[in-house]
């Protein structure tokens, strides 16, 4: 086995990955339920104006919450896989360069 400098955990990438799509998960229950907050529940004219605005602005943040934990996932998705593509390339170049040997083992997990 040849030692490297760089070592990336797959495992970790994948467990914080899919914490972040529980979050964006997580995320829609609390959106859909301050969607669907009726301000007139409220019975006063203003707070109902209030209570609306209010509920409007949440969703929107919620849901823009949502929107960026899932594109933080995929972004981890196409890490995993530019890092396992180099680690196949150069466990490649390196069992072809000596000729008779086996491949060498390059681990980057």
């Amino acid at each position: 086995m040849i030692s490297s400098d760089l070592y990336l955990d797959y495992d970790m990438i994948r467990a914080t990955r899919d914490n972040i799509r529980q979050v964006a998960d997580l995320m829609e229950r609390p959106c859909q339920a301050v969607a669907e907050a009726d301000g007139a529940a409220m019975g006063v004219t203003r707070l109902v104006s209030r209570m609306d605005d209010f509920g409007d602005e949440w969703e929107y943040g919620i849901s823009q919450l949502g929107e960026f934990a899932e594109e933080a996932a995929a972004a981890l998705d196409e890490v995993i896989r530019a890092f396992q593509g180099i680690d196949e390339e150069l466990a490649s170049s390196l069992g072809s360069s000596e000729p008779g040997s086996s491949p060498h083992e390059v681990v980057a997990v």
